[in-house]
């Protein structure tokens, strides 16, 4: 964002725009932002795994350097007082400061050293299990702790000898799967849903034909790369994937086709295909449609539940009962609803008695904070952005993001007892979830989200192991659409606020609806932002764009008098801010203010 956008950003939403003057007809823009995913930066090459240091705030251990020292009760740095709190050892002491941010109580403890008036002075360090991975971006899959991962990976990481087959979109060749993929195949049927020229081979890779790149989200949630300092962790870190694509590029595949996928994928014979080499235990479907479970197909999944395979389907995202939606309802699969950061059912998700447990699936609404920066709570995994084109890491919701981490779970199991059958996983699995309240549910009953949200540790036996942390506070995010009024068509600015409109949106997804109404004809253009952090301030790193043109600039457009103009795409990407935007911050926090005023 640029000096100019910033300064009319500013006065628009201190409520300079007016009623618009004049008897002609109104027109109206409308259209979607398009918000890929937040994509957090990856290291950079100086920033080793382990060299990022976690502290206990306000805390600091200090060795002093004369015996006197330790009847010392207070320490005072740059204005702060330090209480002692014990010794620590048979040589330090640990002090406290109430308020301390992490990044003030690294600071602080080395002036104390600089000041010489001890030996030494450290801040008070978090250490983790060699367990917990060491992946960058780690931190912020909030959902792995919500179902007590942490504590399930002290007890089994996996085995390559379970195979996940993931029957979805396809998959792309990302780093953070490398090693992980056996091979796959591509059973769409139809050529021009498949969209790479022909029908059903052995070419399950979709760089460039997927839009959403789901299977490769789900697969990363399964078992991305673990602990190999690079992007994401996955739920069975050493389980293998097979990718069996069966929907095409407009997501979208025909039963046909899921049914061979789902057969070729366990290792049925079918002379119209080659045979798999790897056949699955366990088949994640994060996929489904509407209508119940006909009788015959409820025969095919329970059939495949006695041969020892473990059928995993998402609940969907309908918010309606379950047993409308196929094949989650059929008998012989394991159906998983979604909960959000705060361990209640997402608003989406699908309910009723027939879920079996719930897993974490995200709720964009919902934002969360990694590495001092505000995300949409979504679950984060694997991706591709066709835009740069390159590989990337994104936030998405569904029952589809819930799946995945019960497939990978049962993995898990699998790996520390390979004679379970689909039945005992379906049971402990149950067994081992904690149950949602009415509330939580927001249902009549909690039983309408089946056993409740699942736990790793005591699915794997590990009944005494300690709680899962609590959930992380999330709260709306809010999105503003701004119709700037062009005052000349070069630049648009100066522009006149009294004709410019701006749309408050308290909603977050992947794809936002917006439309702005009451305009007079003439040149408009059209930049949406999202307040991360809802601090009213636009900071660096905070999603904004403008509407377009081809060659990636920003698009003037000329309105009709009366026109509805629809079909208007804003792609927003993380904002760079120079020092005249940043300089610019605290007066649009005046100016949002004044704005919402009347909205909150």
């Amino acid at each position: 964002m640029n000096r100019w956008m910033v300064g009319a950003l500013l006065m628009l939403l201190m409520g300079c725009g007016g009623e618009p003057k004049g008897g002609e007809p109104k027109g109206s823009i409308s259209g979607t932002l398009v918000y890929p995913g937040a994509q957090p930066s990856p290291r950079s090459s100086a920033q080793q795994p382990g060299s990022v240091e976690e502290v206990v705030a306000g805390e600091i251990i200090v060795q002093p350097r004369e015996v006197s020292l330790q009847s010392l009760q207070q320490l005072r740095v740059d204005g702060v007082s330090f209480q002692r709190v014990r010794t620590v050892g048979d040589r330090f002491l640990l002090y406290r400061a109430s308020g301390l941010s992490p990044a003030e109580t690294l600071r602080l403890a080395a002036r104390l050293e600089q000041q010489g008036l001890v030996a030494g002075a450290f801040p008070n360090r978090i250490l983790r299990s060699f367990r917990t991975p060491n992946d960058p971006f780690y931190g912020a899959q909030w959902h792995y702790p919500l179902m007590n991962l942490p504590n399930a990976w002290a007890i089994t990481i996996g085995s390559p000898s379970v195979t996940v087959a993931v029957v979805d979109s396809g998959i792309t060749n990302h780093p953070d799967l490398q090693g992980k993929l056996l091979p796959g195949y591509d059973f769409v049927s139809d050529p021009a849903s498949a969209a790479d020229g022909d029908g059903p081979d052995s070419d399950p890779f979709v760089e460039g034909i997927d839009p959403g790149y789901h299977g490769t989200h789900v697969a990363g949630t399964v078992g991305a790369v673990t602990n190999n300092s690079l992007g994401v962790a996955g739920v069975a870190w050493a389980a293998r994937i097979l990718p069996v694509r069966v929907l095409g590029s407009s997501g979208n595949g025909s039963l046909s086709d899921i049914i061979d996928g789902i057969y070729w994928a366990v290792g049925g014979q079918d002379p119209n295909f080659p045979p798999n080499p790897n056949p699955a235990r366990i088949v994640n479907l994060s996929l489904g449609g509407g209508g119940g479970c006909p009788a015959q197909l409820s025969n095919f999944f329970r059939d495949l539940a006695r041969a020892g395979i473990v059928i995993i389907a998402a609940a969907g995202n309908e918010n309606q009962n379950v047993s409308n939606v196929f094949p989650a309802s059929c008998e012989g699969v394991i159906a998983v609803g979604a909960v959000g950061p705060q361990g209640s059912r997402a608003p989406y998700s699908n309910y009723g008695t027939r879920i079996d447990v719930m897993a974490p699936g995200g709720d964009l609404t919902q934002r969360i904070t990694f590495q001092g920066r505000s995300f949409p709570a979504g679950v984060l995994s694997t991706s591709y952005d066709d835009d740069r084109p390159g590989y990337s890491y994104v936030f998405e919701q569904g029952t589809s993001m819930a799946a995945p981490h019960v497939a990978g779970l049962a993995a898990l199991m699998l790996s520390q007892n390979p004679g379970l059958t689909p039945a005992q996983i379906r049971d402990r699995l149950r067994s081992a979830s904690r149950p949602l309240t009415p509330g939580e549910c927001d249902r009549p009953s909690g039983a309408e989200c089946g056993a409740g949200l699942v736990d790793a540790a005591r699915a794997l036996g590990g009944a005494g192991s300690p709680p899962p942390p609590p959930p992380p506070p999330a709260s709306p995010i809010t999105t503003y659409v701004v119709a700037f009024y062009c005052t000349n068509t070069s630049d648009c600015f100066p522009a006149d606020l009294n004709r410019s409109r701006v749309q408050v949106i308290s909603a977050q997804a992947d794809r936002v609806p917006f439309s702005l109404d009451g305009l007079e004809s003439g040149p408009y253009l059209v930049v949406g932002w999202q307040d991360l952090n809802d601090n009213r301030e636009v900071d660096p790193g905070e999603p904004i764009g403008f509407y377009e043109d081809a060659r990636g600039n920003p698009r003037i457009i000329q309105l009709r008098a009366g026109q509805a103009l629809a079909g208007v795409v804003i792609r927003l990407q993380p904002a760079q801010l120079g020092a005249s935007g940043a300089g610019a911050t605290s007066e649009l926090r005046a100016g949002l203010a004044a704005l919402l005023s009347g909205r909150r």
